[in-house]
């Protein structure tokens, strides 16, 4: 594989040749309103090829798993975006996604752990999982510092967040 970056494709770059920094994880059913204005708040900012999103940055053909893990693993910070129903989602045999080694949710959020990824919780209308709630090797999300977006605060929460992010990316201001 060339270590040379290519051209983008479709106005995106492939997975895991990007300068991903920013890796947005959200489960589909539960608020995606949130996911898609941190993504656009971020893109803003930092630009499309340092955010991750799965609907805009996964070109057609890409592998998904690839494409998911190899951006966790080469992003510096995820953003895990929890709403009501993030928690206690239940898969079609009606136990917990998160429980299940397969949910996609859970896969980023240990493959972030294990490559030493910063994980902020950004809580959409919810309360931060306790660590007792969350399965054994989900747990310490529950102790991590988290952020807030509030509908009725849109526009100052995404502000904020926006500005902690770059924080933690090293590129805010002196």
């Amino acid at each position: 594989m060339s270590t040379s970056t290519p051209a983008s494709v479709g106005g995106r770059r492939p997975y895991g040749r990007s300068a991903t920094r920013v890796f947005i994880s959200y489960r589909t059913g539960d608020e995606p309103f949130g996911a898609a204005l941190i993504d656009t708040a971020l893109c803003a900012r930092l630009g499309p090829d340092a955010v991750f999103r799965a609907p805009r940055s996964i070109p057609p053909g890409e592998n998904f798993a690839d494409a998911i893990l190899g951006a966790v693993r080469e992003s510096s910070v995820l953003l895990a975006v929890i709403g009501p129903r993030w928690l206690g989602a239940t898969g079609r045999d009606g136990e917990p996604r998160l429980r299940n080694p397969g949910d996609w949710v859970r896969r980023e959020l240990l493959a972030a752990f294990h490559s030493g990824t910063r994980v902020v919780p950004v809580l959409l209308h919810a309360n931060l999982p306790q660590e007792h709630e969350l399965p054994p090797p989900l747990a310490r999300l529950g102790s991590n510092q988290y952020l807030r977006l509030h509908h009725r605060y849109a526009p100052a929460d995404l502000a904020r967040l926006v500005d902690e992010v770059e924080g933690l990316l090293g590129d805010g201001p002196e």
